[in-house]
């Protein structure tokens, strides 16, 4: 009884769960610089970082679960987000996670709205999504990566 009391009490660990999907690999990029960020910025802070399309959807959730926050990635693809991470975010809407924390990032190569698109999803499954971004066009550069170490600190902070 007490377990279960804690886990419907916006129970949260010392932990941030990164979700993306990737076309060209330049999410993935971002996602794992995020997380290197994380341990340079919190070395006690857990960190998971799944591919929607290749993880077990239930594993990602209960580690979702256990996250103090979490960060969502997708390149931009037909003016949206991909069609896997699209399914991902319902499935965590439902799930009505609250006391969260959340921020976004992709890729994109011509109109770029997936962060933005992101960051509503988000918002409108009931995390409080943070205001910092990554956006790379096309496959990320180094300079690409220069607002990673703000994010972290807004996500983790």
């Amino acid at each position: 009884m007490e377990k279960y009391a804690a886990w419907a009490a916006s129970y949260q660990e010392d932990q941030v769960t990164i979700a993306y999907d990737t076309m060209w690999e330049g999410t993935t990029k971002i996602a794992h610089r995020i997380a290197e960020e994380i341990h340079r910025q919190s070395p006690d802070t857990v960190v998971k970082v799944f591919n929607i399309a290749k993880a077990d959807k239930n594993e990602i959730m209960t580690e979702v679960f256990k996250s103090r926050a979490i960060a969502v990635g997708s390149p931009t693809v037909s003016n949206s987000y991909l069609s896997s991470v699209a399914g991902w975010l319902e499935f965590l809407k439902q799930l009505k996670f609250k006391n969260k924390k959340a921020a976004a990032f992709g890729c994109y190569g011509w109109s770029g709205e997936s962060v933005k698109l992101l960051q509503a999803k988000l918002a409108e499954a009931g995390f409080e999504v943070i205001e910092e971004n990554v956006r790379s066009m096309w496959n990320p550069k180094e300079s690409d990566f220069e607002g990673i170490p703000a994010l972290v600190k807004s996500l983790i902070g």
